[in-house]
């Protein structure tokens, strides 16, 4: 690999690979945190694939700590050799400003040279390339795509904050070559297990992921016959089965509806700071994201109108009561801020199913990703929650897991999620499940009186689902589920 860098250059790039980045190289210990998260499993497993794995996601959500967990693993189980891994960060301000023509070669350049004392084209052993922040490197795809075309050996993995770049330039130079991956915060059953981690817990909370697994499996069998009662049947032993940690469950939902599943977050114990934490994660987003990426120079309408977001999380968005709240900004302005940060893995929109028999409407519904991060928008992180903010922040939850569930169930990364708007009544979500033939209408309804099933028994699928604080039943294939059992399923 052949690159024009002078020797002192050389030095100080290999001084901060070695000082700064790859400190196992000498035998230093990783630390990691003791809590892996289920993406751990998943790309652990595909790290040996002859794929590029590139990992977006929003900032702070754990990527990074995922890769050290990694790296860890193949060095202490699989030992593999320390020189034989690379890892660097390249939002590094020093190795920016150290690297004078192409960043990505000349850190190869000086690994190569100094450390694995071989050509990366060339070897026969396997080689573990760890890219963090990528989206910082100038054509960093085609050098990716240049680098696993010489070499089956090498195996590689990209991270980035910025996913709309990332994954937009993966797709363009990558296709067939790459695997593509999205890491939200941590689902219900993932947070509940890192605070348990940190605290005394009376449940025994393995079992508690494992019955999340096994009501999966029987969840998938349930939509092949398109029939709920065998489903339902163990949702009840289960029910039982967690019945005397009623008050300790309740409690890791409530935590959750509250500070949602950013890492950090959780096992910080005191609200204000959780709050400055979140805060600070979302003026990130638009300071070092929106802004240098959308070349965005207006904080303050990003901010506002991130706030009017938060607002309707769980409601349709309707620019004409946007643009009243903000004046002096335009349809366009705002249209293209949404997409922005839904681009940037903030927030996601839900089209509004459309058939013949339903219709169409202009405006989707817009969910946050993080509920925490919604209520540090919106300044209530700790604040009383009335009944409708309850519903609101039980379909934010919802939303995020129903995604993840659709992402197991579809093999999609985002799924295919609508919601419907009939004649007799309202629809939440409408999970599409091609695999199965089956559109699953599903509501959320978190309180006492659970009102009309109208809009479910109007859809005509066969068989629904209602997501409720505390009823288990099952009423003419319409499955009422409790929300903590909902959640660890997904």
């Amino acid at each position: 690999m052949m690159n024009n860098m002078d020797a002192e250059t050389e030095k100080r790039i290999l001084a901060l690979l070695t000082n700064r980045f790859n400190r196992w190289w000498f035998n230093q210990n990783i630390s990691v945190p003791k809590f892996k998260r289920r993406d751990f499993k998943y790309l652990i497993q595909k790290i040996d694939g002859s794929k590029s794995i590139t990992l977006i996601g929003s900032r702070q959500v754990g990527k990074t700590t995922v890769v050290m967990q990694i790296i860890k693993e193949l060095i202490e189980q699989r030992k593999i050799p320390s020189k034989r891994i690379l890892y660097v960060q390249f939002d590094d301000v020093e190795l920016r400003v150290l690297s004078k023509d192409n960043l990505l070669l000349d850190v190869l350049k000086v690994y190569e040279k100094y450390v694995l004392l071989e050509d990366l084209n060339l070897t026969n052993e396997d080689v573990y390339l760890f890219f963090d922040e990528v989206q910082r490197v100038d054509n960093w795809a085609e050098q990716v795509k240049a680098l696993l075309a010489a070499n089956k050996k090498l195996h590689i993995l990209s991270t980035g904050s910025a996913g709309f770049s990332i994954s937009q330039k993966s797709k363009e130079t990558l296709p067939g070559r790459q695997e593509l991956f999205v890491m939200f915060p941590l689902k219900f059953t993932d947070a509940a297990a890192l605070f348990c981690l940190n605290n005394k817990c009376d449940m025994n909370i393995n079992s508690f992921s494992a019955s999340g697994y096994e009501l999966r499996n029987s969840f998938e069998a349930s939509l092949k016959i398109k029939s709920f009662k065998e489903f339902f049947d163990l949702c009840k032993k289960t029910y039982l089965k967690f019945a005397s940690h009623e008050s300790e469950i309740n409690a890791f939902l409530t935590r959750y509806f509250s500070k949602g599943g950013y890492p950090e977050v959780i096992t910080t114990s005191d609200s204000s700071s959780c709050q400055k934490l979140l805060k600070s994660y979302a003026n990130d987003v638009i300071v070092k994201d929106l802004m240098p990426w959308f070349r965005i120079r207006d904080f303050s309408t990003a901010e506002k109108l991130l706030f009017l977001l938060a607002s309707i999380s769980g409601e349709q968005m309707n620019i004409s009561e946007f643009l009243k709240r903000m004046p002096g900004t335009n349809v366009q302005t705002i249209t293209r801020y949404v997409s922005y940060f839904e681009r940037l893995n903030l927030i996601g929109k839900v089209p509004v199913y459309t058939n013949s028999k339903f219709g169409s409407s202009k405006h989707p519904k817009i969910y946050f990703f993080d509920v925490g991060l919604r209520n540090a928008v919106l300044g209530v992180l700790d604040a009383p929650i009335s009944d409708t903010q309850k519903g609101h922040i039980a379909e934010t939850v919802a939303y995020d897991h129903i995604l993840r569930l659709a992402y197991k169930l579809n093999a999609s990364s985002r799924g295919d999620i609508s919601c419907c708007i009939g004649k007799k009544g309202e629809i939440d979500f409408v999970l599409k499940l091609p695999r199965y033939s089956v559109e699953l209408p599903i509501e959320i309804k978190f309180r006492e009186n659970l009102g009309s099933l109208k809009g479910i028994h109007e859809f005509g699928s066969g068989i629904g689902m209602v997501i409720t604080e505390n009823k288990l039943d099952i009423q003419k294939e319409v499955l009422f589920i409790p929300m903590w059992m909902f959640l660890i399923m997904c």
